[in-house]
């Protein structure tokens, strides 16, 4: 059994996504521990879980992400009945140190295997954070227990075939330098991306910033890319480390032959109807940018926000981490770009008809488009935008031009939209 922990400051995002699935009937709840049950002949409310989460932690505490949500996977071929389950999570709870905390047990059914989902709260009563050291350590002891005592498949024979997950890089651990080189290596290896900003989404998601440098590094000539580790909050970290010191794998070079490589695969494999699909379910009971973001790590989606410093979004990027597709928002059509996001969030009723419509759409012949010249590639970007396609082609992904320095169409647009108020602001 597999058990997949995160965490998160949505509690909103959680119990929706949870409870999404159980609208849909493809989840039911087994198993509420301090909450207060509905009813007989009622139903559980979103409403309603929220206020007892909320009754039970305290007004004001220090934890930045209190929310606590895991997944338990069984094999495939472990056959439990709802009464084993709901053992099983009570136990895996208890003994993680959530037996006093309230917490709800989902049982999901919409892919072939069932698995279990376990939304609770990191916060005690009294504010004090629930005990987190060597929390993966320690689930990983419980499941293996549990495998024991229930008879289960262990998780080495459930995943022997799958290569370990990248882990993002700590330099706590003293050995940045390295684990940069492997990430790198590995995103290079396993994700499909069609500029530098697309590149540079990938790598934030692994604690790493990467810049183009042009004339001098530090005072030394150089020019190429610059790798800097970075904390969670995206601050960077250490000494930064040049292309050049962690090899020809992570240089400008072997980026374009990379940018070719994954156009000739996005051709092929067609992300875009399904990846569509994934965003426009994500939609579902989001009402901010971090929901839609908890919403879419769900399904094994990252999203990568850019702001200006007056917090205005101005670019998004999607990660596919199950297919390693990385692309802009405004790839995908305009429904997907940042304005668009903005706009979907805020007037959800008039985006309905999307997930209808994605969910219909079948894979349309690839027909790209050729891109203009580079020289002309700002003047036709508007042009471009507007007639770009929204629909299921693959050709959508293409019609948009990229700009000689790697960057989205749609963050050029803005840096001119905000470059002319500057310009009329001094007028007046």
């Amino acid at each position: 059994m597999v058990a997949k922990i995160s965490v998160s400051g949505s509690l909103a995002g959680a119990i929706n996504y949870n409870m999404n699935k159980f609208k849909a009937d493809t989840a039911q709840i087994l198993l509420t521990n301090k909450m207060l049950c509905p009813q007989q002949g009622e139903e559980f409310k979103v409403s309603d879980m929220m206020k007892d989460f909320e009754l039970f932690m305290p007004q004001r505490y220090r934890t930045e992400n209190p929310v606590f949500h895991v997944s338990l996977n069984p094999h495939p071929d472990d056959k439990l009945s709802d009464m084993e389950l709901s053992l099983v999570a009570e136990e895996y709870m208890k003994r993680m140190g959530y037996g006093s905390q309230p917490y709800v047990v989902f049982k999901h059914h919409d892919i072939s295997r069932h698995h279990l989902h376990v939304v609770s709260v990191r916060v005690n009563e009294k504010g004090k954070k629930i005990n987190d050291k060597f929390e993966r350590r320690r689930s990983k002891d419980i499941t293996r227990s549990l495998e024991q005592k229930y008879g289960l498949h262990t998780a080495e024979k459930m995943s022997k075939e799958k290569k370990p997950e990248l882990k993002m890089v700590d330099v706590s651990q003293g050995n940045a330098k390295e684990q940069v080189e492997n990430v790198v290596r590995e995103v290079m290896n396993k994700y499909h991306f069609l500029t530098f900003t697309e590149y540079k989404a990938v790598l934030t998601k692994f604690n790493i910033a990467a810049e183009e440098v042009k004339g001098s590094h530090y005072g030394s000539p150089f020019s190429g890319i610059v790798y800097s580790a970075t904390d969670n909050e995206d601050n960077k970290v250490g000494n930064p480390f040049s292309s050049a010191t962690l090899g020809k794998f992570a240089g400008n070079e072997a980026l374009e032959k990379k940018y070719q490589a994954s156009k000739e695969h996005l051709e092929k494999s067609r992300p875009a109807a399904s990846l569509k699909r994934a965003i426009n379910q994500a939609f579902a009971g989001a009402t901010n940018k971090e929901q839609l973001r908890y919403n879419l790590f769900q399904s094994g989606i990252g999203v990568v926000y850019r702001e200006n410093a007056a917090g205005r979004l101005y670019g998004v990027t999607f990660i596919d981490h199950n297919t390693g597709v990385v692309l802009n928002g405004s790839r995908l059509g305009k429904e997907y770009a940042a304005n668009a996001i903005v706009d979907r969030l805020e007037n959800p009723k008039q985006y309905e008809h999307l997930t209808n419509v994605a969910q219909s759409q079948g894979s349309a012949p690839f027909a790209p488009q050729q891109s203009p010249p580079a020289q002309q590639t700002i003047h036709h970007t508007e042009q471009h935008l507007e007639s770009s396609s929204i629909g299921g082609s693959i050709g959508s992904l293409f019609d948009i031009p990229i700009l000689p320095n790697g960057d989205d169409p749609e963050e050029e647009m803005f840096r001119r939209r905000m470059q002319k108020k500057k310009k009329k602001g001094r007028r007046m």
